[in-house]
């Protein structure tokens, strides 16, 4: 008798903006908006154990806050300008206790981060760069040691777009299951299995659906991720430690077990 995948799900109350992998293989960290108050928050998964055990959330005063890296203490954020200019961004680090930022810099530019420094333009001096520890706020004499990268044990799919030569094999292929794919595919093929999210048409608007097959190209499960969709989107899923992750619902964080 063939095993059941092992699929988890975590029900959030708003809805989930974006899931961000760090430099520690063990944790994820998803972000939540709440339109009505404007307010976002940032939780942190652990898979060892497999719960939620860390939450911070902000209110307008730091709207659009996008976070640079994590861990178990504290988050480093960069938050644009209101007018979108990327030079000039505000960069704060706080501990998952809330309350003030322990470090801030006004109206400059992440080149290069860490958990615990950040490389950014000379303050001034044109076309130099200096490296601050932001823990103490001292500039560094010499770069970091270690650059805590973003972990890279993460596969993404590749999209192919509905003029895309390709698609009209994904046509083919669905075509047995009464499918009819539209606007874009994503598809990824892992050691055992083939992950591809597809969109069909509903009445009026589109519904996005991940496909898993096995090695022989049979389709295993076919989980619906999100109907009544205006658009597409991007990345509807990405493969980590050999673990599917995905939203349905909006608010439905998944991981399936590969």
């Amino acid at each position: 008798m063939a095993v059941k995948n092992s699929h988890h799900q975590i029900n959030f109350d708003f809805p989930i903006k974006s899931i961000i992998p760090g430099s520690d293989e063990n944790l994820l960290l998803i972000e939540t908006h709440d339109l009505a108050t404007k307010s976002q928050t940032f939780l942190l998964l652990s898979f060892k154990p497999f719960e939620i055990i860390q939450a911070i959330s902000f209110g307008e005063e730091y709207a659009g806050l996008v976070s640079k890296s994590y861990d178990a203490e504290k988050l480093l954020f960069i938050q644009y300008s209101d007018q979108n200019n990327p030079d000039l961004t505000n960069i704060y680090t706080f501990n998952w206790q809330g309350g003030e930022p322990t470090f801030s810099l006004q109206n400059t530019r992440i080149i290069q981060s860490g958990l615990d420094w950040i490389k950014v333009p000379h303050p001034h001096f044109a076309n130099k760069e200096i490296y601050i520890d932001i823990q103490s706020g001292t500039t560094l004499e010499s770069p970091p040691i270690s650059s805590h990268e973003i972990f890279s044990d993460i596969s993404y799919a590749t999209a192919y777009p509905e003029d895309s030569e390709y698609f009209q094999w994904f046509v083919q292929y669905f075509a047995k299951y009464d499918i009819i794919p539209c606007r874009q595919i994503e598809y990824l093929k892992l050691a055992e299995k083939i992950l591809i999210s597809y969109y069909e048409k509903g009445t009026k608007e589109l519904n996005n659906s991940l496909a898993i097959l096995n090695e022989n190209g049979e389709i295993i499960e076919n989980i619906l991720l999100e109907e009544h969709l205006t658009g597409i989107g991007k990345d509807t899923f990405f493969v980590y430690r050999n673990k599917a992750i995905f939203v349905t619902q909006k608010s439905t964080m998944n991981i399936y077990d590969l």
